[in-house]
């Protein structure tokens, strides 16, 4: 359970109740993801601001939070992306299952999102929708934006310009070097090539 130490504040994310909290999570096997565990990092959270699919601000702040071994890799991509003039975006970490939630009602469509009936990747805290920036924190164009699940999300990456597909697949083997694996449609997504073996984190 997630330490609630202060009033719980109502949000209501596309006519679901979601109930957050300004506090970390108390599940010891979650680390706050931050620049000193991942050199460079840019933390964009989507989820803690109104610019995702709910159109609604789901997380009560921009931090991001994951397991160590997770966090382990990170930090190596981040190494390999800064020697290559780039630097690591965090888009999303380990999600709560209110947010799971919320995001289904948004989109209840089992292609992209999981349903909260199941366990999602990301509330095991082994998964992370990562972007790129430039040296100096300036996000770059890339395939799409987050949650865009149109055929620009893709791996094939044929529909964008050169330049941007070759960000893509800079990004790509950074994260598969490091120990992820990625989804074919989503081309921000990756997870712990063992993430099955780890449980939801609540």
């Amino acid at each position: 359970m997630i330490a609630r130490n202060i009033a719980w504040v109502l949000g209501l994310v596309s006519g679901v109740g979601i109930l957050f909290a300004e506090e970390k999570p108390r599940n010891p096997a979650l680390v706050e993801v931050t620049s000193e565990n991942v050199p460079g990092v840019v933390l964009e959270v989507r989820y803690g601001t109104e610019r995702n699919i709910t159109g609604k601000k789901i997380y009560s702040d921009g931090r991001a939070w994951l397991r160590q071994e997770t966090i382990a890799k990170l930090a190596r991509v981040s190494r390999e992306l800064r020697e290559k003039g780039y630097r690591l975006v965090l888009w999303d970490a380990w999600r709560p299952r209110y947010a799971q939630q919320a995001l289904w009602a948004a989109k209840p469509d089992g292609r992209f999102l999981t349903p909260p009936t199941k366990v999602s990747r990301h509330t095991r805290g082994s998964s992370v929708d990562v972007s790129l920036a430039d040296k100096d924190g300036k996000i770059l164009e890339m395939p799409s934006d987050h949650d865009d699940f149109s055929k620009k999300a893709d791996e094939d990456f044929s529909d964008v310009s050169k330049e941007v597909a070759k960000r893509a697949r800079i990004l790509r083997r950074a994260m598969f070097a490091a120990g992820f694996s990625g989804v074919p449609d989503e081309w921000w997504h990756y997870d712990l090539r063992d993430w099955a073996d780890y449980q939801a984190l609540e």
